[in-house]
């Protein structure tokens, strides 16, 4: 079987990996299909349903920039091993409370803000693991795989789940998304996880006075070094300005502006997924003809100028004198195309950080990023909800979309993103900053 995997995924463990992480995914996507389409039949509420993405969201907003001390201080197996473990058992729990008839919004707001705990202290133990289990040279290879997973689960995940409603019911769902956990569990349990690097070495009741002096350690790390300070301030930037134009403007515009049908739209949305599924394939290829830092410049800015293609196409004088097909296609192309540059950013971004950054900091470094764009995420998305009820569509994505490429330019003619890429520390960068 280990010898089948290593075939496939680069090696045995690596294989089991994802392999586990790929059931768990595609576990969310039904169960969170399943979840808000509950809501709604037992509601007919929004402000419900908001509140469920409230709770979905809170803990990454809160934990994510702590949850990465956890992942250098603890056993990293045993964190994904327990988290699956206990998201399995939660989705179980509901299974049974619903077909009991007992199931209320307390109960699945209380499941869903647990749910997402675990997920939280999963994400981090993942990406600081993953560079111990595979060569330097094959880190693009295992990264392509995992957003190649994102992708494909992005897909079946919300189908499988409108299906499975369909067919079998609401607590089988559940029933069936706690298996897809706990068999992910059992796969991580024959992963030989990497020998970790501790930060502050202290065991048992010990750790969480220590956990104040690693958060520190972690904070002082990345501020000390003056290039990863600076590109981790431009991926936050950017997910501010980038994600409320597909959560929030992109809706907007197709619902209340072209009044798309719920197909059209539903295609609209689903060319992002299929882009960054293609993107998978071509990355590799890319990563070895191109430097990463041209990948990166090159994405941003490539992002940005089909923003503007979108922005074109909604101002009046084009969607009111094009057939239906027409302005279709004129959003499916350049937001399938975003999808694809998409990853020939974040693939080489994501192996940067797991060839230059130390395993005693890594779970920091990571977790620090993710909370940083899980705060500013929601902010943008409060921000941009007002500003498309006063200021048209197509002035909003011209806007956003300069912004993009604007920052992609900046990047480019960055020094400190330059040396980052080139494996070389940043100015003040503490000793052993550099790849390992």
């Amino acid at each position: 079987m280990r010898a089948l995997l290593k075939k496939l995924f680069i090696n045995g463990d690596y294989g089991l990996l994802f392999m586990g992480r790929l059931v768990s995914q595609i576990g969310d996507g039904v169960h969170y299909f399943a979840i808000t389409w509950l809501i709604l039949d037992l509601t007919s509420s929004g402000t419900a349903l908001s509140t469920l993405l409230l709770f979905s969201s809170l803990p990454s907003i809160v934990l994510a920039p702590f949850t990465g001390v956890l992942a250098d201080m603890w056993d990293r197996k045993k964190i994904v091993v327990i988290t699956d473990i206990i998201r399995g058992l939660i989705l179980l729990a509901v299974a049974a409370i619903y077909a009991a008839g007992h199931l209320t919004l307390g109960v699945i707001y209380g499941a869903t803000a647990l749910s997402s705990i675990c997920s939280v202290l999963f994400g981090p133990a993942i990406s600081a693991a993953i560079p111990g289990m595979v060569k330097r040279e094959e880190l693009t290879a295992a990264n392509v795989r995992n957003n190649f997973a994102r992708s494909a689960t992005g897909i079946i995940g919300p189908s499988l789940g409108a299906m499975l409603v369909g067919l079998t019911g609401y607590t089988a769902v559940f029933a069936i998304t706690g298996i897809c956990f706990l068999l992910s569990a059992i796969s991580e349990m024959f992963i030989r996880f990497p020998e970790q690097e501790f930060g502050t070495e202290m065991r048992g009741a010990a750790q969480f006075k220590a956990y104040g002096a690693n958060f520190k350690e972690g904070f002082t790390y990345i501020w000390q070094d003056v290039s990863l300070r600076a590109l981790i301030g431009f991926a936050v930037v950017l997910n501010f300005i980038a994600a409320p134009i597909f959560s929030i403007v992109l809706p907007y515009f197709g619902k209340e502006v072209l009044n798309m049908p719920a197909e059209h739209f539903g295609i609209v949305k689903s060319s992002s997924p299929i882009g960054l599924l293609i993107g998978t394939f071509l990355v590799g290829i890319f990563t070895k003809r191109f430097p990463k830092t041209k990948l990166l410049v090159g994405g941003v800015v490539g992002q940005g100028l089909l923003g503007v293609v979108i922005g074109l196409v909604a101002f009046p004088a084009f969607y009111t004198n094009v057939s239906g097909l027409v302005l279709l296609g004129s959003l499916v192309v350049p937001i399938l195309l975003i999808g694809i540059l998409n990853v020939m950013v974040n693939v080489p971004f994501q192996v940067m950080l797991q060839e230059t950054v130390p395993d005693s900091y890594r779970g920091r470094v990571f977790g620090l990023l993710d909370g940083l764009v899980s705060m500013l995420v929601p902010v943008g998305m409060a921000v941009f909800g007002p500003v498309v009820d006063a200021v048209a569509p197509a002035v909003v994505f011209l806007a956003c979309s300069a912004a993009l490429t604007l920052i992609g330019a900046l990047m480019g003619r960055s020094q400190s993103v330059a040396r980052l890429y080139s494996g070389i520390p940043g100015e003040g960068a503490p000793v052993g900053s550099g790849a390992q």
